[in-house]
């Protein structure tokens, strides 16, 4: 499919026309007037436990802060909303829930790690800005285990977002090679944690400037971090960085390599589990979780039960963590399973 074309296609089908249904949970009448921030998240149905896990542990960490949270998912039928209606009555806050039309987001690339969940950030970007200046936005594998008051004193200073680096000034150079971007060897951000400015965003034109580059099939060859490389490009030069306490990374396949298990550390505001292993699933409880497993605990989804391996790559990852928890029956279990579904090409 041609360029124009694509960029015709999601511009046809306005971001609005994506939603294709808008629920309010507000059974403790928040008035607009008094919400101090809102947050976004955007899930698929295997994040929507993290999504839920990440609202709770920011309405419990920060008490003081009255909140509007916004999920936009595609699987928001599969969401027990008597549980959401708990969250809200407990932390005082306002639930909207987004579902979206998969079909919207059809002409951009995914693969077995990021499905169309990951674009979700621009449209509720672009939507949220129609009623508010600021948002929050989270990845749903980040955990917050701290106070966030400061980011509501963020000065912009004309900038459309402000985001913690991701890495060092030697990946900078490397994405500014591979997305053919010079200017990007200044700072490349990650996407998981980002405050946005959303006065600017439409100013800006960031959502329009992102599809174009989307629909770019040279450009989108280019793309090895999808919605984070498309991100940097459209906001170069409207980036400013905060702490890397607001966005510490850890995989929690790091756990498997005793060398990088070093790297952990838990002094940080905003946990962000990277990685194909998340801590909701079951083979990924170690003492490095805690903060999720602190969260979920004290939240509507303590009984919730932990998630069980669903495709190949989890299977292999199963078998080894829990072959490396000593659970080695359970592990040789996972082991065979993983092997029969390689011989059989499931995904």
């Amino acid at each position: 499919m041609t360029a124009e074309k694509t960029l015709a296609i999601m511009s046809l089908l306005a971001c609005e026309k994506a939603i294709k249904q808008q629920i309010t949970i507000d059974p403790c009448a928040v008035k607009d007037d008094d919400v101090q921030l809102h947050i976004g998240w955007g899930a698929d149905g295997d994040f929507l436990l993290g999504s839920e896990i990440s609202m709770a542990s920011v309405a419990s960490n920060n008490p003081s802060i009255r909140f509007h949270f916004h999920l936009f998912s595609n699987d928001i039928l599969h969401l027990d909303q008597k549980k959401m209606v708990e969250l809200a009555e407990q932390h005082a806050l306002k639930i909207t829930l987004y579902t979206l039309d998969n079909d919207y987001f059809a002409q951009l690339p995914t693969n077995r790690l990021w499905s169309s969940a990951i674009y979700y950030r621009f449209i509720m970007a672009e939507i949220l800005a129609q009623t508010t200046s600021t948002m929050l936005y989270l990845d749903a594998d980040v955990v917050c285990q701290g106070d966030i008051r400061a980011l509501l004193d963020v000065d912009f200073a004309n900038n459309v977002v402000a985001a913690v680096p991701e890495r060092d000034a030697a990946w900078w150079a490397h994405q500014a090679e591979v997305l053919e971007c010079n200017a990007l060897a200044q700072g490349y951000f990650n996407s998981g944690v980002m405050l946005i400015n959303l006065d600017a965003w439409r100013s800006e034109a960031v959502y329009e400037h992102i599809l174009r580059l989307a629909a770019d099939p040279q450009q989108q060859a280019k793309l090895t971090f999808y919605d984070q490389d498309l991100l940097n490009l459209a906001l170069v030069d409207k980036k400013m960085f905060l702490n890397s306490v607001y966005n510490t990374q850890y995989s929690l396949n790091y756990e498997l390599n005793e060398a990088k298990r070093k790297s952990f550390t838990s002094t940080c505001i905003f946990m962000h589990f990277i990685g194909p292993t998340k801590p909701w699933h079951l083979w990924a409880q170690y003492p490095s979780a805690q903060a999720f497993q602190l969260a979920k605990a004290h939240s509507p989804w303590k009984g919730e039960p932990l998630q069980l391996p669903r495709s190949t790559y989890q299977y292999r990852y199963c078998y080894k963590h829990m072959i490396h928890q000593k659970k080695t029956l359970k592990g040789y279990g996972y082991f065979f399973r993983y092997l029969l579904r390689k011989l059989l090409s499931r995904r």
